[in-house]
This record gives C-alpha cells, structure tokens and sequence, in this order.
C-alpha cells in the first residue's frame, strides 16, 4: 500500500505540477491554446511554432485577418528562454530580444509563458501538436 502511495505521488508531482525549461524542452509544434494581450482575451488565437535545435518559426494569424511569419534563434539558460527576431514579417522588429520563463506541465507537452515586447504584455497557453490525438496534461487557467 505504501509502495503505491509513494508511486502515485511520483506519477502525480511528473504530470500535474509545473517544471521550468530544460534543453531540449522547447523542441517540437506547438499551436496556441489561449493567447492574451495586456490580459485581453484573444478570441480565435491562432499560431503555430516549430523549434528545434536553438531556432524557431512561428506563423500566426492576426485579429484583422492578417497572416505573420516570424523567425527566430533562442537559447535556454538557467530557466529563462533568450530570443532574437532573425526575421519577421515587420523588419522593425528584425534584432529585437526579449526573454520569457515558460512554465511546463510536468509531461511537457504543455506550457504558459508571458512576456514583453515593444511594451506590450503577451501570454500565451502552447500546447504540442500531437496533444490532438495524443493524452496530454493540461494546464487551463491563468494566474
């Protein structure tokens, strides 16, 4: 009986409580589940991103219907991911840097981030792409 307390436990702190970034952790698609800006609720939030290795796209469409596409390099370090725009779809943005401490889900398949850019505060809820047809943890409220 204790055996399977003590497994329980484990199994539960893994996949219910959240984990800063680790290498590796940021590699994979990922789609946008909830997106807010200046704590506004973005209805129909939608983007994609691939990363793997230190780079990342992004595509995402715009509240006026306008498609964006964004390329970047990124570092992980002491749990804080480092960004730098290689490449976006407004060149005034081309160089910018910023970083964020994304919060995973303890599968990390999951995770919510916030961040500021150009003084604007963004916080996004990402989800793996393969949490369509796959069981994955979630994590579905904001703090």
């Amino acid at each position: 009986m204790i055996k399977k307390i003590i497994i329980l436990t484990l199994f539960l702190s893994l996949n219910l409580f959240p984990h800063s970034v680790k290498d590796g952790d940021m590699d994979g698609s990922w789609q946008i589940v909830e997106s807010f800006i200046n704590g506004k609720k973005i209805k129909n939030a939608n983007a994609v991103m691939v990363a793997s290795e230190g780079f990342a796209s992004a595509n995402w469409t715009g509240s006026d219907g306008t498609k964006y596409f964004n390329y970047m390099s990124y570092e992980v370090k002491d749990g804080m991911v480092h960004v730098e725009m290689l490449y976006h779809s407004y060149d005034q943005y081309i160089g910018a840097n910023w970083s964020h401490k994304p919060n995973f889900m303890g599968d990390k398949m999951s995770y919510i981030t916030t961040w500021s850019w150009d003084g604007v505060e963004y916080t996004n809820r990402w989800e793996k792409v393969s949490c369509a047809y796959e069981k994955c943890a979630r994590i579905s409220d904001f703090r």
